[in-house]
This record gives structure tokens, sequence and C-alpha cells, in this order.
């Protein structure tokens, strides 16, 4: 397989298009699959027409990033991986334009269940704080183990009129509560999870949740009031400062950290979160330095290593709430993934990740985690 990453941060979609188009046409006689990051700044009602217009293809699929990743460049513009099979290589798409549509849950376990054979990227929109549930009932729908071919991320955006930008495109429309697929065949692969947060203090248990929002802990205390006793005192404070602290929740039976849950908004009477937390789930305050996030991320890319040698091209969906954590180091995690595998890189910020637990039994939706994907041909 062969692969290229092209960007450009010019401020008209146009003319930013029309820049990446030559890098390809430099690179490529032609190409199998495109697929595209988009900063949200741009017109989204913009991006179909130029697309299919400059590149004359139906083959590509785009999505709202915040900022992308083109290498160990971080890019707020558009970046584009094009991709050419040497072998036997394809891909499939399949997408889903509205999760809440009732048998959309269905309809993608079928698809899942027909593909385990195949490596399944998903790239979803933030479908208003609902996908974290889709991934939980997803998984309960998956007929086979391990599960191990299933990763993914949200897209990332902000509101502008009233709407968060985290849209999804394919040559025919925009899918602005729902995600796509991308099925890989005939690829080897595999897929690193680094959390690097560790769990510290005493142990608490959710009282009542509804959603992403948590209310009370332990013997009913509200559990906003707790948050806020830990800003007290710094001036200023904003949400992203516990986005060093994120909690962690902790499995059912065994103990070990399960998943991360980054705050996104604290109100009077809750703490609304980036993922999922329900009543009964028991979970400790947690604190990641940079270089223990680092380190993580190299004893990931280890792990992968051992597993699949000289890969044509890497992913990394990683939070970008954990971007802000590694604050000016934040590149250097790319940076381990390229040095140490020796291939390109693609990826961008997410607002959460989707893959495999960690003993690959089921189907997670991850906050503040990078979830590393090393892929190639057969």
């Amino acid at each position: 397989m062969k692969t290229e990453i092209f960007y450009s941060t010019k401020e008209s979609l146009n003319f930013g298009l029309k820049e990446i188009k030559q890098q390809l046409d430099n690179s490529f006689k032609e190409f199998d699959f495109l697929i595209f990051s988009f900063h949200p700044k741009y017109d989204y009602n913009d991006v179909i027409y130029f697309v299919n217009r400059i590149f004359k293809t139906d083959r590509w699929v785009g999505f709202h990033a915040i900022d992308a990743f083109a290498n160990d460049v971080v890019v707020e513009g558009v970046v584009l991986l094009a991709i050419k099979f040497e072998n036997s290589g394809k891909i499939h798409t399949f997408e889903i334009e509205d999760i809440e549509e009732k048998d959309s849950l269905q309809k993608t376990a079928d698809y899942l269940n027909q593909n385990k054979d195949k490596l399944n990227i998903i790239i979803a929109g933030l479908c208003e704080h609902k996908f974290g549930f889709f991934v939980e009932n997803l998984s309960k729908l998956l007929n086979y183990t391990p599960t191990k071919n299933i990763v993914g991320g949200l897209s990332s955006g902000y509101k502008k009129d009233g709407e968060i930008l985290t849209y999804i495109f394919t040559p025919d429309k925009v899918i602005k509560n729902g995600f796509v697929v991308l099925s890989f065949d005939s690829v080897e692969f595999e897929i690193g999870i680094s959390l690097g947060f560790k769990p510290y203090g005493i142990t608490y248990e959710v009282k009542n949740a509804q959603g992403y929002k948590v209310f009370t802990v332990d013997d009913n205390k509200n559990f906003s009031y707790i948050i806020q006793s830990i800003l007290k005192g710094i001036e200023n404070p904003s949400i992203e400062y516990l986005w060093y602290c994120p909690i962690v929740i902790l499995d059912d039976t065994e103990g070990y950290v399960a998943t991360v849950r980054t705050p996104k908004e604290l109100g009077k009477d809750y703490v609304e979160f980036f993922g999922p937390v329900k009543t009964g789930q028991k979970f400790k305050f947690s604190f990641g330095e940079k270089d223990e996030l680092l380190f993580e991320d190299r004893e990931s890319t280890l792990k992968v290593k051992s597993s699949i040698k000289h890969p044509d091209i890497l992913f990394n969906f990683s939070c970008i709430a954990r971007q802000y954590v590694l604050e000016e180091e934040g590149i250097k995690e790319n940076q381990i993934y390229i040095n140490t595998l020796n291939a390109n890189l693609f990826g961008f910020f997410t607002f959460g990740e989707i893959g495999p637990d960690k003993f690959y039994k089921s189907l997670k939706f991850y906050n503040e985690t990078s979830l590393l994907l090393a892929m190639r041909e057969l």
C-alpha cells in the first residue's frame, strides 16, 4: 500500500484543496481512496462541491477536526491521506446518517458481524453526546471475540449557529448525527491503547448519574460541590484545568482502570463529562504528567511493533484533552509513533475514542486516550 499525506492551511477552502490536488498529482498517477480532515472554520456547505469538482472522484470521505496530523505536523486547515493499494487491498464504506433511527444500531451490528475479518475504522460525529451509549450498546450485539478489529474517533469542532460542527462528509451528503465505517480488506494491523493517567486517593461510587452527567456520589454528596472545592483558590478557573485530573472508571470486577472520563461542563448540581457515566460505577480521580503520558505512548508503540513489521500507514486518534495536558510536548506523541514504526501518520484531535478494551472482549468509548493503529497491506 502506498500512502502519502498532504495538507494546506490556506483560509480559502477552494484554494487549499487546489493546492493539495497539485501535491497529489505530483506523487500519484492514480489513487484508490482519499480521506480528508477539514477544520470547521470552512463553510461545511462548500465541502462536497469543491472536493467533487477538484478531485473528480467518489472514492472519498471527510470529517471535521479542530486539528489534524500530517505526520509530525499539527494542521489547522485541510489534511488529506491518499491511499493506493499495490496488491489485493480494498476499502468499503458503510454509513449511518442518524444514530437515533430505530434500526441504526442493529444495521451497524449486522454490518460489523458480517465484516469481522476486516479492519473497521469508525469516524463519527458528536451525535448530541449520545455516541458513547451507541458504542456500548453496539458492543453487546457483536457476536465475535476477540473484538480487536474496530477503532476510531469522534470528529472535533466548535459551536456555530447553535450547532456543534463535528460533521462527516461523503460524496453525496453531509452527515450531522451519524458516522461512517471504512472497512479495509487484505490488511494486517495492530491497535495500541495508551492511557497514562494514574488513579489516586479514595474511591467514589456514583449514586445518581444521567447520560453524561453525574449528580451525586457516595452518601448523596453533590459531586459538583466536590469538584468546585478542588478548584477553590484558583483565580479564574476553567474546565480545562480539570483535564489534568480526570476521573477513571474502575472495572466492576477486577478494579483496574477501564476508561477515563474528561469533565466537559460544571453545573450547579452536576458535572458533565465527554462520555457516559453510570449510577453504581466506582471511580477515582487521577493525574497524568506529560512524562507519564509519553512513557505510556512508548510502551504502547513497542507492543504494536512486536506484532506488525514495516506498516504502510499509522493512525492516531488522540483526545483533544490529552493534547491539552501534553501542552507544548503534544507533538512528541506522533514523533514517538513515527520514529518507532517508521511510517506515515494521519489522525486528529478527537472528542472521544473508539476501540477495544484491554482484554479485547468488548468495544469501548474512551476519553483522554491515544489509540494507535498500524496497518500494512498483505
